[in-house]
């Protein structure tokens, strides 16, 4: 069932398997061949702008050669939406003075209503001009069309897996595209096909487009593939290989997601990811929405970035739109302003029903794929009640409230049939208006999807498909400000490691020219959707003076407030965008999701994942912070395991809920740290530069406050000390390692009042060992357990300043020298 398939590549693949070949009916076609001239191309000015006097010309041929009595409208094929709107603007400004021709655009950004309307009729004497994307080459039929303008060129979205960034770029289209596209002339009747290039561009073009599998991420397809024990996916024989290093993309980024372990074998939430038919980030989000008690909104945020952006971008700027949209928008991110759009939307049609569909015009809103993020939600929610990750909700218990459910649904069945048997889809006739299409000549508010009078048939579907009840109590449930910290934590954690990072010199740029940069992409630009985009103040490090850094050894760019914004995708048209972005506090956001986190000696200097350079101002909070971070990724691991365990309802194998509120408030209290530092990526030559190498590694430090209860070993490669999976010490380069004993100064124990110089780490070591337990040791055996902090100390007797002390051979030294 495909136009355009290459049937002896599928009979070959399957053995030479026999074809049964059935046609459509095509009336006969002239094709007339009309290449623009070079010098005409050339000189037509802006070459970014399409020159649209070619297509003009077309119409007015139409015009001289068939009289206006004869029925047949003109079906044009452009690239993209720009195109678009350089043909229409003249074609419009042509029909006005020919008043002959009604000229409409298609293309997926159109509201449903505008969409619809190449379909109804024009008046007598007068012809249609659509000018479509390829979205009429398979996706839609129009009745009535017998003259087609091809363009020859199409935008498709190809991939970059080196930068996991779609690209929409123009291509010349295939012979069997080309060959679709004139069909399009003759189902009704004998047509004309215009193309605008020879016919010796034609024999030029490849035969069939170039498959989908070789110009798409392949996450989803890699992860399915490990679920059904097909092996290694880069040896699998597909039927037109995708690339190489798309593979090596997917496996590496599906690692990176937790959902491979190192030796590439689904782990426990990759076969969850893996059963759920969604994108892996948004799988992720639900899993993890689950556990913090956050289902409502992560659902409602999931279905809405699963969906095309409801927010409408007319080819005019409406300020009155912009204005009515601000209060939804939420400083947070674009995902949080889906989030506000959606509730509001919700409980507009709870209160006032028909009514919704005036509200999401006055924002520019496009209430349908508000209505596909409501149908996406429900089924998020099923799937998440059929894994056991959320408690089904039970319907109402008393019978009167169970009674006016059946009597509603009743009464809303009755009048979708009755919609059904009456009504359907009307073809209604366009009015000329400045060969602009105007409204029709039966359309009043809400036409096209009437049904009796005074019912919009949309709402009857939603309220039969929805708990209306369920979902306004949803969407009426504002979030306190910990529910939105915990909320953007989720949704970060669900798109790491698809960060970029503010160019350190966005303060001094206007607005539009905001800059970001991500692990291997730079130069990136804020999607003009994106809330960001007109608040750019947002993303600033709002402290006193966060100049840019002007070299690594100054204290210039150090502040508390550095963010990163975490994206749903990278999209390159004319340039490349960030879209869909969420900000988030860098340091925090670093520490608690880095796949590889790497330090210098008092970890003061941080690197995650190996291009983002974090320099802490105090060395003590930074391992403060450090600890900390440790401690809640263990126990935030150890319950996501637990809840994955527990799913299919096994007695007491689901997360316990007061580790999960332990879990919780210790997030908001490390949200809450306010450290100085700086934030800057890594350049290439310090990249080079980076690590000490194993020839490099140091006698193993004695840590017992920082890693406690963990076994360290030696990093082959890059030196220093494998601490955890993602986390190696000391293996950073800095001039600082050559003059260690220079950043140690006087510091007095407070518990046992020893006065010596230390270094920060050396002072947590000694701090952590001299600290009595509580409810284990009393006072009086501190001696003791201090002792039992590390098998290096001994006792020491000072008889310079009569006192017993527990004691490293260094630690006995650097006193004895105090006394010197």
């Amino acid at each position: 069932m495909s136009a355009t398939i290459n049937i002896r590549l599928f009979a070959g693949y399957f053995g030479g398997a026999p074809v049964v070949q059935v046609p459509g009916r095509l009336f006969p076609i002239t094709v007339v061949y009309q290449p623009i001239p070079q010098e005409e191309a050339a000189a037509s000015g802006k070459p970014e702008r399409l020159d649209p006097q070619p297509y003009l010309r077309v119409l007015q041929a139409i015009d001289h050669k068939y009289p206006p009595e004869e029925r047949g409208d003109l079906l044009i094929f452009l690239s993209g939406v720009a195109e678009i709107g350089a043909v229409l603007e003249a074609a419009q400004a042509y029909a006005t003075h020919s008043q002959r021709w009604v000229v409409l655009p298609l293309h997926s950004t159109l509201s449903l209503a505008e969409q619809d309307k190449v379909f109804d009729m024009p008046p007598p004497g007068v012809r249609k001009c659509i000018v479509s994307t390829n979205i009429a080459e398979t996706s839609v039929t129009i009745d009535g069309v017998r003259f087609v303008l091809d363009s020859g060129k199409v935008k498709e979205l190809s991939y970059d897996p080196q930068a996991k960034l779609q690209r929409l770029q123009e291509f010349w289209i295939s012979r069997a595209s080309a060959e679709q596209r004139k069909g399009r002339a003759g189902r009704t009747g004998p047509g004309v096909c215009y193309r605008l290039y020879a016919e010796s561009d034609y024999d030029a073009f490849a035969p069939y487009p170039v498959p989908e599998i070789q110009r798409v991420a392949l996450d989803a397809l890699v992860l399915q593939m490990k679920s059904m024990g097909l092996g290694d996916p880069r040896t699998f024989p597909f039927l037109e290989p995708p690339p190489q290093s798309s593979l090596e993309t997917a496996v590496r980024y599906l690692r990176e997601q937790g959902a491979l372990d190192g030796a590439e074998s689904l782990t426990p939430i990759g076969s969850l990811l893996a059963q759920l038919p969604v994108d892996v980030v948004i799988g992720k989000m639900l899993v993890l929405g689950a556990l913090f008690g956050l289902a409502g909104p992560v659902l409602t945020v999931a279905a809405a970035l699963s969906v095309q952006s409801p927010f409408l971008r007319p080819m005019r700027a409406n300020p009155d739109c912009a204005t009515a949209r601000r209060p939804l928008e939420s400083p947070h991110g674009d995902p949080l302003t889906l989030l506000n759009t959606f509730n509001e939307w919700v409980q507009v049609k709870s209160e006032r029903a028909g009514g919704s569909r005036k509200w999401c015009r006055r924002r520019g809103l496009e209430e349908h794929r508000l209505y596909e993020a409501a149908n996406l939600r429900r089924q998020f929610q099923e799937l998440l009640w059929d894994h056991g990750l959320l408690e089904a909700v039970q319907g109402p218990r008393d019978s009167y409230a169970r009674q006016s459910r059946h009597r509603e649904r009743r009464e809303l069945h009755r009048l979708r049939r009755r919609h059904e048997e009456t009504e359907g889809r009307k073809r209604k006739v366009l009015k000329l208006q400045g060969g602009e299409a105007g409204s029709s000549s039966d359309e009043g508010e809400g036409a096209c999807s009437a049904g009796p009078p005074g019912v919009d048939i949309q709402d009857v579907k939603f309220k039969l498909r929805h708990n209306v009840d369920e979902l306004q109590a949803a969407a009426g449930t504002a979030l306190s400000s910990h529910q939105l910290a915990l909320l953007k934590l989720v949704l970060c954690r669900g798109l790491y490691p698809q960060l970029a990072v503010p160019d350190q010199y966005n303060s001094c740029r206007k607005d539009s020219d905001q800059i970001f940069h991500t692990k291997n992409k730079q130069g990136i630009v804020l999607h003009p959707t994106c809330v960001f985009a007109g608040s750019p103040e947002l993303l600033q490090a709002t402290e006193e003076k966060a100049e840019p850094r002007r070299s690594r050894g100054s204290q210039d760019g150090l502040s508390s407030r550095h963010q990163l914004l975490a994206f749903v995708s990278l999209l390159e048209t004319n340039k490349p965008y960030l879209v869909n972005c969420l900000r988030a506090p860098a340091l925090q956001a670093l520490l608690l999701f880095s796949r590889a986190l790497d330090t210098n000696a008092d970890c003061t200097r941080l690197v995650a994942d190996s291009w983002l350079e974090l320099r802490v101002s105090d060395s003590a909070a930074a391992l403060r912070l450090l600890s900390s971070a440790l401690q809640l990724r263990a126990a935030w691991e150890r319950l996501l395991n637990r809840q994955l365990e527990g799913r299919h309802g096994e007695p007491g194998r689901g997360p316990d809920p007061r580790k999960v509120a332990t879990l919780r408030q210790g997030l908001l209290d490390f949200l809450q740290h306010e450290v100085q530092y700086s934030l800057c990526r890594l350049t290439a030559l310090e990249k080079q530069n980076l690590y000490v190498g194993p020839q490099m590694v140091a006698a193993v430090p004695g840590l017992p406050g920082l890693f406690q209860g963990v076994e360290m070993t030696p990093d082959e490669e890059k030196g220093g000390y494998r601490v955890t999976e993602f986390l190696t010490y000391n293996c950073l380069t800095s001039d600082t390692d050559l003059y260690s004993d220079c950043l140690r100064s006087f510091w007095t124990c407070p518990h046992c009042a020893l006065y010596m110089p230390f270094t920060p780490l050396e002072r947590m070591t000694h701090e952590s060992g001299c600290w009595p337990q509580p409810q284990e040791a009393p006072p009086e055996e501190a001696t003791e357990s201090s002792a039992k902090a590390t098998a290096l100390q001994r006792p020491y007797h000072c008889n310079a300043c009569e006192r017993d002390f527990m004691f490293t051979s260094t630690e006995i030294l650097r006193h004895r020298k105090q006394h010197q």
